[in-house]
């Protein structure tokens, strides 16, 4: 297995070689030359894959095990079932709590942490069902991550801060 490889920017054509990560899929990064944040093309899981002289190490194993990725399962199914793949379901269910939780950032603390609560709950449990329908490794994560983060809000409300 290949740990090294030339990732090329599509913008500047600066190459740069880049120790790949073993354990995960690196989605982002940023060109040397340029500095413009490179993500995966459509299709791809991460940037090694999309512009990298050599595919991610996950990639590499199944090709050579003909075994599934964890980049790309087996029963992945079509881009159709990912919940980003539509600017409607993504508006429903990250876009429109995410707005609702700005737009309560000044509103005194109660009301700020019932629409902070609904809103990372509502977006955690549209991250877990979008990683059960299509099998996208970065809600697998952030589901979990949007529930644990209802917690420090709730305890905002339950224990105030006393001068």
């Amino acid at each position: 297995m290949l740990l090294e490889s030339t990732i090329t920017c599509p913008h500047c054509a600066t190459t740069k070689t880049e120790t790949m990560p073993t354990d995960a899929c690196q989605f982002f990064y940023e060109c040397s030359g340029c500095g413009t944040k490179l993500k995966p093309r459509a299709g791809d899981c991460c940037v090694f894959c999309s512009y990298g002289s050599v595919p991610c190490p996950p990639i590499q194993e199944s090709r050579a095990s003909g075994a599934a990725s964890c980049c790309a399962p087996a029963t992945q199914a079509p881009r159709a079932a990912d919940w980003l793949a539509s600017a409607r379901t993504s508006t429903i269910a990250w876009w429109l709590p995410k707005i609702a939780m700005v737009a309560t950032l000044l509103a005194p603390v109660p009301v700020r942490a019932t629409v902070w609560t609904a809103a990372l709950g509502w977006m955690g449990a549209a991250c877990i069902l979008n990683s059960r329908r299509c099998g996208r490794t970065h809600c697998r994560y952030t589901g979990p991550y949007y529930l644990a983060m209802t917690v420090p809000v709730i305890v905002l409300v339950v224990l105030p801060i006393r001068k």
